[in-house]
């Protein structure tokens, strides 16, 4: 957990960077619901659907295997351990003054086996350039803190791709001379980013932040919304499934699990990941997706039991 400043109305305010779990995903909901058809900025369409991504690459990843960090030091940690091996890490950005969401930002990235970061996913709330709450920071103060990740584990480069409107952002976060598609921040780019820590980091007095930078990446950040993502995840079947039932309640994750015969006689201390990966492996193995999915589609508030794709 890490503690940021960004602005709402030009005045500094607290946020909260954290590796999000299993049941931190609910917000996609809150910021998808507030979108209306007539909405002509397709930037805030833009934003939903990268954090959207973001959560289906996040459940689809730890389906396999992938290992996620839930803090800065296990990333070091698994580094020390193994320098070839691969972590991910979901963060948010959380505040306690917006009453619209309490996610403010979302990021995916990757420390590769070769150990450069690639930055999957990145979006700020749809909503934070639209009156009367004008926030400002956010998506900079999460590439400050993946950039910081970069340094702490002196990784080789950060890359990922920028969208249309993203692209000349990432000009001025990193100090590079052209932005198209491609972001490739070598060290000495990504550092400038990192080294912005006093900007963005919200102990002591936030008038002592340098204004002058500051206001500069600001304007490039409304001008240009930092969004970062790839359009061309697809999720199966499976992983819509999984997600559904990740966004259940828990007691109602439990109700479905008592009916395929779990927890096991043994079992103690059900996870989160108890669940999610012991009754998906057993309902593969059983051939009862079609059941598994009957049963959490018509829980879900937005199923489709309808259109069961495992008959």
């Amino acid at each position: 957990m890490t503690d940021v400043s960004v602005r709402l109305n030009g005045v500094p305010h607290p946020g909260t960077i954290v590796f999000a779990g299993n049941r931190d995903l609910g917000f996609i909901n809150v910021w998808r619901d507030k979108l209306v058809p007539e909405d002509a900025d397709s930037r805030r369409r833009d934003a939903v659907d990268i954090a959207q991504l973001a959560i289906d690459s996040f459940l689809a990843h730890s389906r396999v295997q992938q290992f996620y960090a839930k803090s800065i030091e296990e990333i070091s940690a698994h580094i020390k351990a193994d320098k070839h091996c691969e972590v991910a890490g979901l963060v948010l950005m959380k505040c306690g003054w917006l009453p619209d969401s309490e996610v403010i930002g979302v990021g995916h990235f990757r420390r590769t086996w070769s150990n450069n970061i690639v930055l999957d996913y990145l979006a700020a709330f749809p909503f934070a350039t639209k009156p009367p709450a004008i926030i400002k920071g956010v998506g900079s103060a999460l590439l400050w803190f993946i950039s910081d990740i970069a340094r702490r584990n002196g990784c080789g480069r950060i890359w990922g791709e920028a969208t249309l409107g993203s692209h000349g952002y990432y000009e001025d976060a990193f100090n590079l001379q052209k932005v198209d598609d491609l972001i490739l921040a070598l060290p000495e780019n990504y550092k400038a980013c990192a080294e912005k820590e006093l900007l963005w980091r919200a102990e002591g007095d936030p008038n002592t932040m340098k204004t002058e930078t500051v206001e500069k990446l600001y304007e490039a950040e409304a001008a240009n919304p930092p969004l970062i993502g790839k359009r061309s995840f697809v999720v199966s079947p499976s992983r819509q499934l999984a997600y559904h039932f990740l966004e259940l309640p828990w007691h109602v994750q439990k109700q479905i699990a008592r009916t395929f015969g779990l927890p096991k006689p043994g079992d103690e201390g059900l996870r989160d990941d108890y669940l999610f990966r012991v009754l998906f492996r057993q309902a593969t193995e059983t051939g009862k997706l079609g059941d598994l999915w009957n049963e959490v589609e018509n829980k879900h508030p937005k199923g489709r039991p309808d259109e069961n794709p495992f008959r």
